[in-house]
Order: C-alpha cells, then sequence, then structure tokens
C-alpha cells in the first residue's frame, strides 16, 4: 500500500482507535486524567520522534515491526509515568483528578515543545551538544520548567474564582485572562504548522535565516505576528469566544494539518516546489480542519455521553479539543512512525532509521 492511500487508510485505523478508547472512560475521566496523561505523552513523542528520529536507545534501531513499534510506546509510556508523577506532586499539588490549572499547564508545555524544538531546532542546547541523551532531556526539562515560568507570568484564572476546584494557591494569577492566552498560545502553534506545511517558504528562501538563532528569530516574529493577526480577527473583530476560536479555528486547522505531515508523510504533490506545494498542502488541511471535527463533535454523546456546550465549562468544546490533540495525535504519531503503518505498509517500505548524532 502506498501513499496516499496508506495515509488515508491509517487515518481511518487511528480514529477507529481513538474511538474505542474515549468510549472506555466517562467524559469526567477522559477529560481529567486521561487527557493529563496523554498529553504529557506528547513531548515524550516529540523527543523520540523529532529529536531521537526513532534511533535512540540504539538497540531499538534493530528491531523489527512490530516490536519495535511496542518498544517505543513502552519507552513513551515510561517517560511520561515519570514526569506525570513530578508534575502531580509538584505543579498539580497531587489534586486528584487533576484541576483545570493542571491541565491547562501540561497543554501548555506541548506547545512549548514544539516552539524549542521545530521554531528554535533546541538552540541554544543543539549549539553545545550533539548527544540525543542530552538533547532529549533538556527538551523535556525546558518543555516543563519554561512552560512553569511562562504558564506563572502569563495566566489568570481569577475568572473562575467561586468554581469548587478555585484556589488562589493553584491560580497563577499572571498577565492575561486563561482562557484567552490559552486560545492565543494554541494559534501560535497552528501557525507554525502551517510553517511546516510550507517547508518554512518564504523564510528558508533567504539563505541567511537558515541558522539558528537567526531563524529562531525571524520565524518567531513571523508566528507571533500571524498568530496576533489570525486572533485578533477571529475574536475582536468576528466576536468569536476565546475558547470557540481555539477549538473550531486553531486546532481545527492543526489537527488537518497533521494529514500532510505526518498521515501523508509529505509526499503530497511533493512533485512540486514551493509555494504552490505548501499551498495546495494548506488546502488538504483546511478542508481536512474543517470536516473531521465534524465527525467527533457528531460521535461525542455516543463515546461519552451527553456534554454541555458553552460557557462557562465549555465541555463539549474541551471534549472535542482533548480528543482531536490529546488523544488522536500522539495515536497518529504512534501508528505512522512508531509502528511505520504496520501491517498495512509491508516491510519493503518500511524505512531504514536514520543514526543519531553521537555526542562531540
Amino acid at each position: 500500500m502506498k501513499q496516499p492511500i496508506l495515509g488515508i487508510v491509517g487515518l481511518i485505523i487511528v480514529m477507529a482507535i481513538a474511538f474505542g478508547i474515549i468510549s472506555l472512560f466517562s467524559a469526567d475521566t477522559f477529560a481529567g486524567w486521561v487527557t493529563y496523561f496523554v498529553a504529557v505523552c506528547v513531548p515524550v513523542e516529540v523527543v523520540i520522534g523529532m529529536v531521537w528520529q526513532l534511533g535512540y536507545p540504539p538497540f531499538i534501531r534493530g528491531l523489527a515491526q512490530p516490536v519495535r513499534g511496542i518498544a517505543l510506546v513502552l519507552l513513551t509510556f515510561a517517560m511520561a509515568a515519570v514526569i506525570t508523577a513530578i508534575l502531580f506532586y509538584t505543579q498539580a499539588a497531587a489534586i486528584s483528578p487533576p484541576t483545570p490549572f493542571a491541565l491547562i499547564y501540561v497543554i501548555f508545555a506541548v506547545l512549548v515543545t514544539f516552539w524549542f524544538v521545530v521554531v528554535w531546532g533546541m538552540w541554544p542546547v543543539s549549539a553545545v551538544s550533539k548527544s540525543p541523551l542530552v538533547l532529549g532531556l533538556s527538551t523535556l526539562v525546558i518543555t516543563y520548567v519554561v512552560g512553569w515560568l511562562l504558564f506563572e507570568l502569563l495566566f489568570d484564572f481569577s475568572f473562575m474564582a467561586g468554581a469548587p476546584f478555585y484556589s488562589t494557591d493553584l491560580d497563577p494569577q499572571g498577565l492575561f485572562n486563561g482562557f484567552e492566552i490559552l486560545s492565543y498560545s494554541v494559534t501560535t502553534v497552528a501557525v507554525v504548522f502551517m510553517f511546516i506545511v510550507m517547508d518554512f517558504w518564504p523564510i528558508t528562501a533567504v539563505p541567511a535565516f537558515r541558522k539558528q538563532p537567526v531563524m529562531g528569530i525571524v520565524t518567531s516574529i513571523a508566528v507571533l505576528a500571524i498568530a496576533g493577526v489570525a486572533y485578533w480577527l477571529g475574536v475582536i473583530v468576528m466576536g468569536q469566544e476565546p475558547i470557540k476560536f481555539m477549538v473550531f479555528c486553531s486546532i481545527g486547522f492543526l489537527f488537518g494539518s497533521l494529514l500532510p505531515i505526518i498521515m501523508f508523510e509529505g509526499t503530497l504533490f511533493s512533485n512540486m516546489k514551493q509555494p504552490v506545494k505548501g499551498l495546495l498542502g494548506l488546502v488538504v488541511a483546511i478542508i481536512s480542519g474543517a470536516i473531521l471535527p465534524k465527525i467527533y463533535w457528531a460521535l461525542a454523546p455516543a463515546l461519552s455521553g451527553e456534554l454541555v456546550a458553552g460557557a462557562p465549562n465549555y465541555q463539549y468544546e474541551l471534549w472535542l479539543a482533548s480528543a482531536l490533540l490529546a488523544m488522536t495525535f500522539p495515536l497518529m504519531v504512534a501508528y505512522a512512525q512508531f509502528f511505520n503503518f504496520w501491517p498495512i505498509r509491508g516491510k519493503a517500505a518500511a524505512p531504514v532509521p536514520e543514526e543519531v548524532p553521537a555526542a562531540e
């Protein structure tokens, strides 16, 4: 089986698995512990897939499918379990189930991971070490330490005062309304994925911008500006509520962009050059991001029971966000990359794992 049929069939398999897992839990459990743990798995998957290129620890490179995929999933779970325990007894104050403060923090940390790895190429750590262990662990440390510092600085949940879970000790009481800054932050990562689809054109078209930290600076300015304009148009001009803009616009597009990037492995329109290749990829992302979330939305009552949409709790909207990004996204990575579409791809088409650069 070859692309794009491989990606389409793979997507159907992933969505079926996601629906099956979600249906095992009550709405509250899925929105609480399940989302919390799976969100912690995402930065680990980024490290294993993007930083370690599926080849660290070294013995994994010699494993055949499906053993290799199982080993990578178990490694993800083991690392995520350790991180979850640390976060639960520190940032989350050992409150079970995790409060919205704890859930939003781990979600925000995922966004920080993509900024550090994709936008900044792990600079400045990558400038001083090529060790996969150093790069991987430093990514996770920066994800949660820098993520916590920014969370404390930016997020304010005082508008939730009076809710049963609210505590001034847990509320960072930062600079911005928590829902508003979360919506904008998710929008920035949606723009980052837009640039991934475009192979970072037109930034990479300028040779001077191709190296860090210049590329990180230029890309950051472009991402923050584009996300600012998108948020302004959606929330200020069109009057959408921040959470609804985040879920239906930013997350919708972000989820749609995963298809050309992960499920179709960047092969769509590969015979074309940028910017045409990227623009066509964005069309696929926009269409997918408009259609696929509607399937989840329609199936939500059957999977998790009746959900209440809209303010103040946005139960339905946040369920959709968790189903798309906290459940289906990690499953896409696991199936397409860890398992290499086993068994539908076939052995002959399996790519050879790349070596991870050793320490200098």
